[in-house]
């Protein structure tokens, strides 16, 4: 719990800075005396680079930062972003307070998926600019993208954002792991509701070996999937929470905590594999550019010889649907003077040159495009990279992630709403947890509150 405590207390400073930039939307007209489109365009973010090593760790990727000081090493002079940075997030909320009183603001928003639903609040608000017409004039349509994923920015019939860039839940095991313990038939069926039940039916995995590296997910879809936002009320009472909820608390005791695999880095999740410490590395906003890195040693070595990597998808409650997660999106303020502009830096962002990507060094873009032509790219560059041994099953593995890709039914955030996660979930789970407050307690409270905040919101 603490490893999650941790990740969520990076996804909530991560949130406050998205939900910050978007505190600067205006509900009036502005009042400045600019002519239409010039100047530069703004933007405001937090310097988390003059906060110390500890703000950029890859759990706490500056996300909006990073991908505007980008834009900006690529762009001329002319066309730079104007960034204005902060010390930290509370000095840019008062300043933003500020100058919401007197009709100020960004003209560019850039945000993550941990705060979407707030962002869905400022859309159905009319604060964002509707993009179709700009969209329409650069001459793209909506066939060169992952449509699923493009039109999750629709809200109302509005596009008022778009999606940069996405990931698909997903589980890397090997081919002698999946002999030895079934995993093929298991990884088949595996769904965020019956991994407890496929799993615990082995009965001849050794004590040391953990199911996956990380739980997080699992906990972020159990509340995710019984929201309902339309009639804002939690969905906490029904049988399948509450067994979902027991579920992962088994899961979660039975993982070893803090001493879980889920501590390693990255490269190291392959080697437990084959080591046979693990029976699925699972990255719930896997892409094929993160899993291109953490196997390109597996691929160079002797192990990928004859023990292919083998993948599967996540799918949600119902069994059917493989969802997508979007990353990163990106908005116009509707009040801005300066929208063609602001629209030109949305352009470049989703061109094929700038998503085309696992080759990209330090481009911001780390999810799966959504451009499919940079996502046709990536396809040969992986294909063209790496060692000798197991070329057979690297390319086998390339074709199945892209189908999997290809596979994916519908759109959300891995995440629900941060701040409702601090502030109403993981208190009453933690009471749950530690044994002082009952099932039945925990989840009547829990229906009650998350009742109340939804309807606060609005």
């Amino acid at each position: 719990m603490k490893c999650m405590k941790k990740k969520l207390f990076c996804l909530v400073l991560a949130s406050i800075l998205c939900l910050s930039l978007l505190t600067g939307c205006q509900l009036g007209s502005r009042t400045s005396s600019v002519p239409e489109e010039e100047g530069a365009v703004t933007a405001y973010a937090v310097d988390y680079e003059a906060m110390g090593e500890e703000y950029l760790t890859r759990d706490f990727w500056p996300d909006p930062q990073y991908f505007l000081k980008d834009y900006n090493l690529g762009a001329n002079s002319e066309k730079e972003i104007e960034i204005q940075y902060f010390p930290d997030a509370t000095a840019m909320n008062q300043q933003l307070s500020t100058e919401l009183l007197s009709g100020g603001g960004p003209d560019l928003f850039v945000f993550q998926e941990v705060d979407l639903p707030n962002f869905y609040n400022y859309a159905n608000q009319g604060i964002f600019a509707d993009l179709d017409p700009y969209f329409e004039k650069s001459g793209y349509n909506k066939s060169q993208f992952q449509e699923v994923v493009f039109d999750y920015g629709v809200v109302n019939g509005t596009r008022s954002f778009i999606p940069l860039e996405y990931g698909v839940p997903m589980c890397v095991t090997t081919q002698n792991l999946a002999e030895k313990y079934g995993l093929d038939k298991i990884g088949e069926e595996l769904n965020y509701q019956n991994y407890y039940e496929l799993l615990s039916a082995i009965k001849d995995i050794q004590p040391e070996i953990h199911w996956f590296n990380e739980l997080d997910s699992f906990f972020y879809r159990i509340i995710s999937a019984f929201i309902d936002e339309e009639n804002k009320r939690g969905q906490f009472t029904s049988s399948l929470f509450q067994k979902s909820i027991e579920e992962y608390k088994k899961m979660a005791n039975s993982q070893g905590g803090e001493k879980a695999i889920a501590i390693r880095w990255e490269t190291e999740y392959i080697e437990a594999l084959v080591n046979e410490e693990l029976l699925f590395h699972n990255d719930p906003m896997m892409s094929d550019r993160q899993l291109s890195y953490r196997i390109g040693k597996y691929w160079a070595g002797q192990e990928g010889k004859d023990n292919p990597l083998l993948l599967y998808p996540v799918k949600e409650y119902n069994g059917e649907d493989y969802y997508a997660y979007v990353g990163k999106m990106i908005a116009i303020n509707d009040n801005s003077n300066r929208k063609n502009k602001a629209w030109e830096v949305i352009e470049k962002a989703i061109s094929t040159s700038y998503q085309n990507n696992i080759m990209g060094g330090s481009n911001p873009i780390i999810g799966n495009p959504v451009n499919l032509e940079a996502q046709d790219r990536n396809k040969k560059d992986w294909m063209n990279s790496g060692g000798a041994f197991g070329k057979t099953g690297k390319e086998q593995l390339i074709n199945r992630y892209y189908e999997l890709l290809n596979s994916v039914t519908k759109c959300d955030c891995l995440m629900y709403n941060s701040m409702y996660v601090q502030e109403v979930f993981d208190p009453l789970y933690v009471e749950y947890e530690n044994g002082t407050k009952t099932l039945d307690e925990f989840v009547k409270e829990l229906q009650n509150k998350t009742g109340l905040y939804l309807k606060e919101q609005n």
